[in-house]
């Protein structure tokens, strides 16, 4: 998965917990948290994926170098037919192998150089990704943890409201009890 799937996901995570029911007269609302740890699933399955992409560019990294090599050994073996067909007295074939031995070492030279830049560009590319994957991952980590933060926070502070009824509802049961009970000790009222 890309950066934006992350990015839709974490959407789709605000969108359901803005779409919960709202509790009358309070900020809060109801969600189903099955639906958030769902969505929170993904989030995290998807992450890896920004590791596979740095392994293919590894990959890439050592196609390019493969081909490279393959490149240089073909431009030896050109050199040195063309040089044995061209050439036949010795001084000249002297003076052409240096060249080609030159040629040789350059091209030594210069895949190794090309094989070097691919891989610190390839190590950049992969330590890049995983930098960008992890600071999802803490991000989405944060975001996560802040809704249940506030999800926790919501539930102590419902539960304190139930709580308060309760205890309001058994104080005006036993005051209705007890002024039954006085007019039942006054005895019937006259008529």
């Amino acid at each position: 998965m890309t950066v934006s799937n992350i990015y839709k996901l974490l959407d789709k995570l605000e969108m359901k917990i803005l779409k919960g029911t709202p509790i009358p007269l309070t900020p809060w609302v109801i969600v189903n948290h099955e639906m958030i740890i769902d969505v929170l699933d993904k989030i995290r399955a998807s992450i890896p994926g920004e590791i596979q992409e740095a392994h293919g560019i590894i990959k890439k990294r050592e196609e390019i170098q493969s081909d490279a090599q393959k490149m240089a050994n073909q431009v030896l073996m050109d050199a040195k037919r063309q040089s044995e067909s061209m050439l036949s007295e010795s001084e000249l074939l002297r003076a052409v192998q240096a060249e080609a031995d030159r040629i040789r070492q350059q091209v030594i030279s210069d895949c190794e150089l090309l094989k070097n830049q691919t891989q610190d560009e390839a190590e950049m590319v992969r330590s890049t990704a995983i930098n960008e994957a992890i600071s999802i991952r803490e991000g989405s980590d944060r975001y996560a943890e802040a809704v249940l933060a506030n999800l926790e926070r919501d539930l102590a502070e419902l539960h304190e409201v139930v709580r308060n009824g309760q205890k309001h509802l058994a104080k005006i049961k036993a005051e209705s009890i007890a002024a039954l009970a006085s007019q039942r000790s006054r005895g019937p009222v006259a008529k």
